[in-house]
Formats: structure tokens, C-alpha cells, sequence
């Protein structure tokens, strides 16, 4: 048999019948290895899911402070920290400076224009136009409810969420059409629910026009903006960077909002680490449970193992015979698992978040192509644990000659 080339098929054919003949042990050991893997599954795709609502949920909180002129207008909601209209701007050279402020995470410029000589609508409505920069954007686009299936670009409007335009309608303001690109939920904030939203690239193109119709106003001057909107980096206070503000720019005014949501904001991403590492924890504790568990199976087997090195099984094929036992079960175990994790999470659909989307709190379930990842790389996982597991215990009983594995009580 040593030198037959068919061992390692035959040795496998073993494995099998193994695991067949001892059906109720076999079940057991797929069972404990389904719940380990389900719970895995589920809290790894429910982890990653949360992670993605909550930068829906907390983007849409906004800014955590806002910097403006001193004596400028400001607006603070639950919801939403705004500027208001107002003709005191600030040069958008104090940018950089913000960005690079200890503690800062983002800086996202805007400029804040009203009137009512836009021409919007043809009825000399009063209209706040808002400027904004989509790649540093904090308050706009994350409340966006329609938009069209592109990203925004020069010459697109978004409109407030109590605007009656349709998506890809043009819309005329000061002689310029612009294209509804999208159009934002509602807001409970004044200045977003009415107005209009167009980048910086598209108000420079309408800037000289702006001027002649509105005349010399301090906001349509190149280079100024309303206010800048700052994101805090984890771990910094609001109070460490209102201070350094305050210190290095003079004549600026330093706005908060609410420092408890800032503070959650925070908390919860280092929650979400420590959750992931409970779940690494979890597999290495399963991966100690399987090896114990081989442990005993493989010493109430060593009279078979003993018959099978007697005629002429190798050590290295009696190892890997064990191995294919434990990660044959421990792959079907896994598939399983997976398989009961899509139902629950079937049953968590039907009833947190259906009740979560009643009440307007968004939860952004994770894409199939990631879900089919984590599925897989559970699966695999698995199947890797089960054969290590075994193969400690395995190593050690194949180290035995055949006579003290035939005599063994097990």
C-alpha cells in the first residue's frame, strides 16, 4: 500500500466513510461549526453594514463646528450648523490654514448669495444661492434623495428639498441653464429646504453676470466665502480647536454644534473596532474548541489508525486522512453556517429595519459582491480552522507506533 499510487485516493474514500459512519457525531461536530460560522457571518456583515449606515446616519449630522466673519449670522439645528446670508465673507485663502488646524479633519468652503433678481422661475422669487466643492462636501450631497447617475459636475444644480423640479429639467438662473441634477431631502433648515446649489467652478462661470445684475456684492467678489464647515478628526475636542482658531485667526467667529453627536461620532468608530476584534477573538476560540474536540475523536480512534499504519499506511497519509475528515465537516459546517446567517439576517430585515426605515433612520445593508466575500472567506476560514485543528492531535497520534495504537483503550 505504501507505494500504491492510489493510497492518498483511498485514504480520502476513508475519510469519507468515517464521517458517514459516525452520523451523529459528524452532525454535532457540522452543527457547533454552523453557529460559529453564522455567528461570524452575521456580525461580520452586520458590523460592515453598520459601519456603512453610519456614515450615511453621521454625515448627515453635518458639520461639527462652522467658521465665519465675526459679525456674521449663523444657523444651529439637531440636524444641520449652516451659515446664513450675509455680506460678510472671508478670503478663501484662510482654507488651507483651517485644513491644516490641529484637529480638523475636513474643511468644506461655502459661499451663501440671496436674491431676488435670479430670474428663477420667471417670478423674481428670493432664492439662496449656495456654493459648495463636491470633493470636500459635508452637508450637501449626504442628503441628497434623488440625484442623477452621474457624479455632480460644472453647469448641475441641486435643489432644496421644498423645490418642485424634476431631475434633468433645466433650470434658468441669471441666463444660465442648468441641469436638476439632484434634489435634497428634507432638512428641517431654512437656508437648504429653499435653495439652490450649484460647485464653485459653475458660479465663477456666472459670476460676471451675477455682478451685473445684482451689482457689486461682497459675496460675488472672486476668492470669498460665507463660511467653512469643519469636520473634527477622532479623538480632538471641540474645545482644543476652537481655541487654536481663535488664536491663529483673528476676526473669525468659531460656531459648535452639538458636541454630544460629535462625541458619538467618534466613540463609535473605535466601538466598531473593538466589536471586529471580538469576532477575531470568537474564530481563535473556536479554532481552540476544534482542536480539543479532534483531540478526543482521534483518541477514541487510534485502534483504526493502529490497523491502517499495520498495513502499511505512511504517517504523513494517516495525518492527512484526518485533516480531510475535519475539513470535509468543518466545510459543510461552514457552508451552513453561512447559509443560517442569510436567514437571519432575512428575519432582522423584516423586523428592526423595517421599522428603522419607517422611521426615516437610513440602514445601508452591504452589497452582494461583499456579503459573497465575507460568505466565502467564512467558508474558508472554516475549512482552514477545522483541518489545523486536527492536526496537532493528528501529528501526535501518527508519531505512535502501531502495536501501542492497536493496544490503546483509547
Amino acid at each position: 500500500m505504501v507505494k500504491n499510487p492510489g493510497a492518498g485516493f483511498l485514504l480520502a474514500r476513508i475519510a469519507l466513510q468515517n464521517l458517514g459512519r459516525r452520523e451523529a457525531r459528524t452532525l454535532l461536530l457540522v452543527a457547533a461549526v454552523a453557529i460559529c460560522s453564522a455567528a461570524v457571518f452575521t456580525g461580520a456583515v452586520l458590523m460592515r453594514s453598520i459601519e456603512s449606515s453610519m456614515t450615511v446616519g453621521f454625515t448627515r449630522l453635518g458639520a461639527d463646528m462652522l467658521v465665519v466673519p465675526a459679525p456674521a449670522l449663523t444657523n444651529i439645528t439637531a440636524a444641520l450648523l449652516t451659515a446664513e446670508p450675509t455680506d460678510f465673507t472671508l478670503d478663501d485663502a484662510v482654507l488651507k490654514r483651517l485644513t491644516a488646524t490641529k484637529g480638523v479633519e475636513r474643511a468644506a468652503p461655502q459661499l451663501v448669495f440671496r436674491t431676488n433678481a435670479s430670474g428663477y422661475g420667471g417670478r423674481g422669487d428670493m432664492v439662496d444661492v449656495i456654493a459648495f466643492d463636491p470633493a470636500r462636501d459635508i452637508t450637501i450631497q449626504p442628503w441628497l434623495e434623488e440625484r442623477l447617475g452621474r457624479p455632480v459636475r460644472k453647469g448641475d444644480v441641486i435643489v432644496g428639498g421644498r423645490r418642485d423640479e424634476t431631475l434633468g429639467a433645466l433650470l434658468t438662473l441669471f441666463g444660465w441653464p442648468l441641469t436638476v441634477y439632484g434634489k435634497l431631502g428634507k432638512t428641517g433648515v431654512g437656508t437648504h429646504e429653499r435653495a439652490l446649489f450649484v460647485t464653485f467652478e459653475t458660479l465663477g462661470d456666472m459670476r460676471v453676470t451675477m455682478q451685473e445684475v445684482c451689482g457689486a456684492k461682497a459675496p460675488l467678489e472672486p476668492n470669498k466665502l460665507s463660511g467653512v464647515l469643519l469636520e473634527l478628526a477622532p479623538g480632538a475636542t471641540t474645545q482644543q480647536v476652537r481655541f487654536a482658531i481663535l488664536a491663529n485667526f483673528p476676526g473669525l467667529k468659531v460656531v459648535s454644534g452639538e458636541s454630544m453627536l460629535t462625541s458619538i461620532r467618534q466613540g463609535l468608530g473605535a466601538l466598531l473596532s473593538g466589536a471586529l476584534a471580538l469576532m477575531a477573538i470568537m474564530f481563535m476560540s473556536a479554532a481552540l474548541m476544534l482542536s480539543v474536540l479532534f483531540s478526543a475523536i482521534i483518541a477514541e480512534r487510534k485502534r483504526e489508525l493502529g490497523l491502517l499504519r499495520a498495513i502499511g499506511a505512511r504517517r504523513g497519509q494517516i495525518v492527512g486522512m484526518l485533516m480531510v475528515e475535519a475539513a470535509l465537516a468543518t466545510a459543510v459546517g461552514g457552508a451552513l453556517g453561512v447559509a443560517l446567517g442569510l436567514l437571519l439576517m432575512r428575519i432582522y430585515e423584516h423586523s428592526l429595519v423595517y421599522h428603522l426605515d419607517r422611521m426615516g433612520i437610513p440602514f445601508v445593508w452591504l452589497g452582494a459582491a461583499g456579503t459573497a466575500a465575507i460568505a466565502a472567506l467564512c467558508v474558508v476560514l472554516t475549512t482552514l480552522v477545522g483541518a489545523l485543528g486536527a492536526l496537532t492531535p493528528a501529528w501526535r497520534a501518527s508519531r505512535l507506533e502501531p502495536y501501542d495504537l492497536i493496544r490503546s483503550e483509547g
